[in-house]
């Protein structure tokens, strides 16, 4: 009985590659860009673990079209809100996406207390960072809260 093992697909032979739309294809995307915005997020929460709340806020901008600008205000005292709340014992950054230059993504997860101290609650937290190149300088930015509600 002769058999013949060309009837096996290889592993990942049948998987389709499906690009994502959001990507610019036209973007050149280096090396040198991946350590940039991993360095820019790298010092965002370095600078929150040390519970310098209004340092990592200095990090951040507020950007319209190409108009880059420190935070409002208004934005500032919300953020401030926030980032109190969560403190950060331990981080990692999980995933860098560079879609386009106005459409980036740095993903990362944070950890509230140390494993020596006993919880219910997980403390863990997961957040994004929006970096955005304008004339090849990368800023860090973070979207805003959008809140849906059912009625």
């Amino acid at each position: 009985m002769i058999m013949s093992c060309s009837d096996k697909k290889k592993e990942g032979e049948d998987k389709i590659f499906i690009p994502d739309p959001r990507t610019d294809h036209g973007m050149s995307r280096s090396h040198e860009d991946t350590i940039a915005v991993m360095d820019l997020a790298n010092h965002f929460l370095a600078t929150l673990k040390e519970k310098d709340i209004e340092g990592a806020l200095d990090l951040l901008y507020e950007i319209d079209s190409t108009d880059v600008r420190p935070l409002s205000n208004q934005r500032r005292n919300e953020l401030r809100k926030t980032l109190s709340a969560f403190p950060i014992e331990e981080y990692t950054i999980d995933q860098i996406t560079l879609f386009s230059e106005n459409d980036s993504e740095i993903r990362y997860t944070t950890k509230m207390f140390n494993d020596s101290i006993e919880s219910d609650f997980p403390g863990i937290t997961r957040g994004s960072l929006h970096p955005y190149r304008i004339n090849n300088q990368w800023y860090l930015t973070i979207q805003e809260q959008k809140i849906e509600r059912e009625y």
